[in-house]
């Protein structure tokens, strides 16, 4: 099969492999379609502590099941699936209370094992989802980072009229939005590109801000009459935007932390962490959250369509992944497949 394989920083190479023969309990699946996520970038430039080369890329995936492994009856081969792309020990005190994103020995398609730019790939056979009739494979795809969203929102405890900021309207932050708009929150995204945030307006957002034009926390203690939001989610993971967090939480308030920069210490004011009692938390992944993305994509009360902007094949993912890292311009979420 082909294959698109990182082998050192900023080099990928398409290549022949051999196709992966799924073992008891998992399946192979023929991809569709597969998005390209920041963590793809990160592991492409050698900064993901979690990637090493060479690998063969990618997580977010949709396709049809192509053979089953030994013990496998739940699917049947052509199924359209979306596959949420974890391995587990399934013997951990996390495994054991369900809690499986928290696995001691987690492993992630496109990480510590081989990922979906490929022409195949394997899945545990647990964790694949029947594939929506109405979504596009493309669509199908971006299960994956709607339901790492929905999960970190879901933390987060929302309230029917909670005033929530979002900084970032990049794919995680804007399916962030989405969530928050569901549970009813009022919603300010901050992002300093102008056509996303033209789209988070499109999409519910009662507010959106450019930061390079106005002052996010100015803006967000205007809204709430000086007190602060009830839940500020970051979705960039760079320290400033860190950091930015707690001057614009109120006292008694949540922050979600689902981007980080890589390192292992950021400023942020601990001191107003204490004594303004907030929470603070963090995410990994999903947990059991796949089947609601699912609905909640096909009722289209998540809508991903818009956020697709490229479509590229396997060949082109080196190109892809550069146009993401580059920022370029009108590139939000970035799709590799074939079909239209």
């Amino acid at each position: 099969m082909r294959a698109a394989v990182c082998k050192a920083r900023e080099t990928i190479e398409i290549e022949e492999v051999p196709v992966p023969e799924p073992r008891e309990g998992q399946v192979l699946v023929e991809v569709r379609a597969t998005g390209l996520c920041g963590s793809d970038v990160d592991g492409y430039l050698g900064r993901h502590p979690m990637i090493k080369w060479p690998i063969i890329l990618g997580h977010e995936c949709s396709g049809v099941v192509a053979a089953l492994g030994p013990g496998v009856e739940a699917w049947k081969i052509g199924q359209p699936v979306a596959v949420e792309p974890f391995f587990i020990c399934k013997k951990c005190p996390a495994c054991l209370t369900e809690k499986y994103n928290l696995c001691v020995d987690l492993k992630i398609a496109g990480h510590q094992v081989p990922g979906s730019l490929a022409d195949y790939v394997i899945a545990e056979a647990r964790f694949l989802h029947p594939k929506p009739d109405n979504l596009s494979f493309a669509e199908a795809a971006i299960a994956e980072p709607v339901s790492g969203s929905l999960h970190a929102v879901e933390r987060c405890n929302l309230r029917l009229g909670d005033f929530v900021v979002i900084i970032g309207c990049g794919t995680i932050g804007s399916l962030a939005m989405q969530h928050a708009l569901n549970k009813g929150a009022e919603v300010l995204i901050a992002d300093p590109e102008e056509f996303k945030l033209a789209a988070a307006s499109e999409l519910g957002a009662h507010h959106t801000l450019n930061p390079s034009k106005e002052d996010l926390e100015e803006r967000a203690r205007e809204l709430t009459g000086g007190i602060g939001a009830d839940c500020v989610i970051e979705a960039v993971g760079l320290p400033q935007t860190l950091a930015s967090t707690v001057r614009l939480v109120k006292r008694g308030g949540t922050i979600m932390l689902i981007g980080w920069s890589g390192n292992e210490t950021d400023a942020i004011d601990l001191t107003s962490v204490t004594l303004d009692e907030l929470t603070v938390l963090g995410t990994l992944g999903f947990c059991w959250d796949f089947p609601v993305a699912l609905r909640l994509m096909s009722r289209g009360k998540v809508k991903v369509a818009p956020i697709i902007t490229h479509r590229l094949p396997l060949e082109r993912v080196e190109e892809g992944i550069r146009m993401l890292h580059e920022r370029a311009e009108g590139v939000w979420k970035i799709a590799i497949t074939d079909d239209a």
